[in-house]
């Protein structure tokens, strides 16, 4: 018998979660004055995040000066 050569790996499942549920869970764990609303608030939130986690992994501050640029881009009506 021949064993047959497979090449690369096999698919790996993907969890993914979209903005309005992520919303809703998020939303659940926060104080009602530091709810995300709108996509500028979930920019920030990011932001933040980032921000904390680059203090274990410096090569994350880049992106979060990225996603508070994002959300300054959102405050001055840039958002799509």
């Amino acid at each position: 018998m021949k064993k047959e050569l497979t090449l690369g790996a096999p698919s790996v499942p993907v969890l993914r979660i979209d903005a309005e549920r992520f919303r809703k869970l998020l939303n659940r764990v926060l104080p009602e004055e530091c709810q995300v609303k709108n996509a500028t608030d979930c920019w920030y939130a990011g932001a933040a995040v980032t921000g904390v986690l680059s203090a274990m992994m410096p090569w994350l501050l880049p992106l979060a000066v990225y996603c508070v640029c994002r959300a300054k881009k959102g405050e001055k009506g840039g958002e799509r």
